[in-house]
């Protein structure tokens, strides 16, 4: 749980309130996943922001798992991935883009 999280609940109890839902009910991820969100997170830094969102770069992908050390069936499996999350990632973008307009 984050520091922001904490603050939240420390002030629901303070003001004699529940603690929001989207706290208590916050999903957790397994170790093994933390990795790939949190590699998500770096290369997300990497991508160009021109025009319209972009995807990550696979030399970005490729160069995340090399300077990890990951084998290769690790990293196919990095890959496909953070391909995936970067799909769903750039849909809201681009939908978040639209509503804008």
């Amino acid at each position: 749980m984050g520091e922001e999280d904490e603050n939240l609940i420390r002030m629901a109890k303070q003001m004699g309130r529940d603690v929001p839902d989207k706290i208590k009910n916050k999903p957790q991820l397994s170790d093994d996943l933390i990795f790939y969100y949190q590699a998500f997170i770096d290369l997300d830094t990497t991508r160009t922001h021109n025009m319209s969102p972009t995807p990550i770069s696979w030399l970005s992908i490729i160069e995340y798992a090399r300077f990890h050390n990951l084998n290769d069936e690790d990293t196919n499996e990095l890959i496909q991935i953070i391909r995936a999350m970067d799909r769903v990632n750039l849909k809201h973008v681009e939908q978040a883009f639209k509503d804008k307009t």
